[in-house]
């Protein structure tokens, strides 16, 4: 047990857990935010992937290399889901319009050049209409 929460307590920290909470009404748009802040300053990220539940595959991929950042998402997303860089400190994955399958709780996982990964968790309810 003690080996347990030692192991929890280390991977904690170094990944930066953050937990935020979404409500979003059936067909409208939810915006599900991701912090930027890198722990090393100056700091770029390289990598933005959005995973969903415990799956090990992320649905989204934001990628700064070469010129331009490149977007990818799975295509039974409809073309639903797509992030947007606020300023250097967050970003928020919009799904727009959502439906009651969106609910979950998602995970943005943020990998820098220097600084360490950091991992935003959200939980996304969805209110269906009466």
């Amino acid at each position: 047990f003690p080996v347990v929460v030692l192991v929890l307590l280390v991977t904690c920290s170094v990944a930066e857990l953050a937990t935020e909470f979404a409500e979003v009404s059936d067909g409208s748009t939810a915006s599900l935010p991701c912090s930027l802040a890198a722990t090393e300053y100056p700091d770029k990220v390289s990598v933005i992937l959005w995973y969903r539940g415990a799956d090990e595959s992320p649905f989204y991929k934001y990628e700064t290399k070469g010129s331009y950042p490149q977007h990818w998402a799975e295509p039974t997303l409809q073309n639903r889901y797509f992030l947007r860089i606020v300023d250097e400190k967050r970003a928020v994955l919009t799904i727009s319009p959502t439906k009651i399958a969106d609910e979950g709780v998602f995970h943005c996982r943020v990998d820098f050049q220097k600084s360490s990964t950091k991992i935003t968790h959200v939980n996304l309810t969805v209110i269906g209409m009466v």
